[in-house]
């Protein structure tokens, strides 16, 4: 009996609470909202998305909201409609005891920016997730060209690409150096990715995304033991794919051995101009002596001999800086009786651009010699 009561008190009692919590719930659902808290979350708190941006997305789905009865407000609606912005990653709302709503917003945080192959661009955030370009803040991001899809969702190669390209950006974003040095990272069509440095005119081939903290130890290394001793624009290329070392391209080798052919076909034409005028040279002056001589014998027959021998005397290079005198010779007539002959003008012939025979360079000596040729090596030692 005592038991039977109890239990209906028991119950009776629980009834009752029940109902005034109830009857308590609908009287302050009934009452009207005071207030809206918006607070935003996140590495940059309120620099993609602020609370105006917030409000306006609320109003649109709840109204003006201020003054409005609490059972009115759908909160799960009004949480899915922030979400649908994509710098919103969550949104959570309640109301506290003020009768207030509170609004928690969590902020996207991008770490790379892409540009595709036809030029689309947009933000990527650490879950792979992309955000637009925003007009109030543009961030300090790796950049990536040339993505190869424009697709809405990625699958097969390019969920690997995606991954790769978020992966790399996460590494040089917690790297100061890296950051400040790695200008652009371009990805070429096998899917593999190169980079320009700020600092140095030569590319990075880094391959693909894999052992990247690897790949980055190789390229400072390269960086400190090399390039700051031989100068950071003396290569063109500079690849990391492969294991254990690094692999250098020097710059211009192309044009480096182009310039060098021209060089030597320069130094042949220059040898051989120079044994042209050499033979030139002698013929010339061969030429004068004859005809000197030539005068003396027209001038007096007697002296014909005296002229041969004189001819055969001359140097076929030997050449002499005095100017041309006039010379008085003295002969003997058929009576025994000195005569004196007007004086027979010799002129010197000109000084070739040949030095003497005996101070010769070698190389002219032996451009000058018809048996004779400059070879391969000595251009090589010119050179």
């Amino acid at each position: 009996m005592i038991r039977g009561f109890l239990l209906v008190f028991w119950i009776t009692l629980s009834v009752g609470a029940l109902s005034l919590l109830i009857g308590a719930m609908e009287t302050k659902s009934t009452k009207p909202c005071k207030g809206v808290n918006i607070t935003i979350e996140g590495s940059e708190k309120g620099i993609y998305v602020d609370q105006k941006d917030v409000l306006k997305i609320l109003n649109g789905i709840n109204g003006v909201m201020k003054g409005k009865p609490m059972k009115e407000f759908d909160l799960i609606k009004m949480e899915e409609g922030l979400e649908k912005n994509s710098w919103i990653k969550n949104a959570e709302l309640y109301f506290d005891n003020n009768r207030e709503l509170q609004v928690k917003i969590l902020e996207r945080k991008p770490v790379a920016r892409i540009f595709t192959n036809t030029g689309w661009s947009y933000y990527i955030d650490s879950n792979l997730d992309r955000m637009p370009l925003n007009d109030r803040y543009t961030p300090r991001l790796p950049v990536f060209t040339n993505f190869p899809s424009d697709k809405k969702t990625w699958k097969g190669k390019d969920s690997v690409l995606i991954k790769q390209v978020k992966d790399i950006s996460l590494f040089l974003l917690q790297d100061t150096f890296w950051m400040a040095e790695i200008d652009q990272v371009d990805i070429n069509p096998a899917r593999e990715f190169e980079m320009v440095p700020k600092v140095g005119n030569h590319t990075v081939v880094f391959g693909t995304g894999e052992d990247i903290d690897t790949k980055f130890r190789k390229l400072y290394i390269f960086y400190d033991d090399v390039l700051n001793k031989v100068g950071w624009n003396k290569y063109s290329i500079v690849n990391l794919s492969y294991k254990d070392q690094v692999v250098a391209t020097r710059k211009d080798v192309k044009a480096i051995r182009a310039d060098t052919m021209l060089a030597r076909q320069w130094v042949k034409q220059m040898i051989k101009n120079t044994k042209d005028q050499a033979l030139a040279d002698s013929a010339r002056k061969k030429a004068i002596a004859a005809g000197i001589s030539e005068a003396i014998k027209n001038a007096n027959p007697s002296m014909r001999d005296e002229a041969d021998e004189a001819l055969k005397t001359v140097p076929a290079e030997k050449t002499t800086d005095q100017k041309a005198i006039p010379t008085r010779k003295t002969s003997i007539d058929k009576d025994g009786i000195p005569t004196r002959k007007a004086p027979v003008k010799k002129t010197t012939p000109v000084k070739p651009a040949v030095k003497p025979a005996d101070k010769k360079p070698k190389a002219v000596m032996d451009a000058a010699d018809d048996n004779k040729n400059v070879s391969t090596t000595s251009i090589k030692e010119q050179l």
